[in-house]
């Protein structure tokens, strides 16, 4: 009898009211007979996973690196790419050092910086001329794109800078943080295991 009183009460708790769909109006439904029988899962996800696009936020990185660059890097200078590495493991092989520095370097390119696709060689590195005109400023600079990142829980956080070939000056650098979801799961093994976290009910 106290089931039927429960299950009639639940029904008319999650009634659907003006405005409310049928599918909110189910899950009001089942939430609410959940909670009055009991019958609440016992594993459940703690915190909402970010599932903003990786790409949208490597993008925005670039865009501030491009910010700086216009202003320090001479027009046509070729920018050569590194795969970003794991500061803790230099040797992680993972897609994602791959992956996030591609992104970075094909928003730069958009911007109109000229991404070279020859790696840098010892060769490339020119003394830079001490006493340098107006006119050398505008000589291009050769230049190289690299970065690394740290995994810190339920987020990456990621470093890039383009440093100059001549004179090994930093031109440009910037800091951002990646969340840590399905996405950066699949590029990332080691983070596979992660995903939902147990609780346990603590009333019956």
């Amino acid at each position: 009898m106290r089931r039927w009183a429960a299950w009639i009460l639940a029904l008319a708790l999650a009634a659907p009211v003006a405005g409310c769909t049928w599918r909110e109006t189910k899950q009001d439904f089942r939430n609410t007979k959940n909670s009055l029988l009991g019958t609440d899962p016992t594993t459940r996800r703690l915190y909402e996973e970010d599932d903003t696009s990786i790409i949208e936020l490597n993008y925005k990185a670039a865009d501030k690196l491009f910010s700086t660059l216009r202003g320090v890097l001479p027009a046509g200078s070729p920018v050569s790419v590194e795969r970003f590495v794991n500061d803790a493991d230099p040797s992680d092989k993972a897609p994602f050092g791959r992956v996030a520095a591609g992104q970075v370097a094909a928003r730069l390119a958009q911007s109109g910086i000229r991404i070279s696709t020859k790696a840098s060689t010892p060769a490339a590195r020119t003394a830079a001329p001490q006493n340098a005109t107006e006119s050398d400023k505008d000589t291009p600079r050769p230049s190289i794109l690299s970065g690394s990142y740290v995994l810190a829980g339920d987020v990456i956080l990621m470093h890039a800078k383009v440093v100059a070939l001549d004179d090994d000056t930093e031109l440009a650098a910037y800091d951002w943080t990646l969340p840590v979801n399905k996405s950066t799961r699949e590029l990332l093994p080691q983070l596979k295991q992660g995903g939902f976290t147990p609780s346990v009910k603590n009333s019956f």
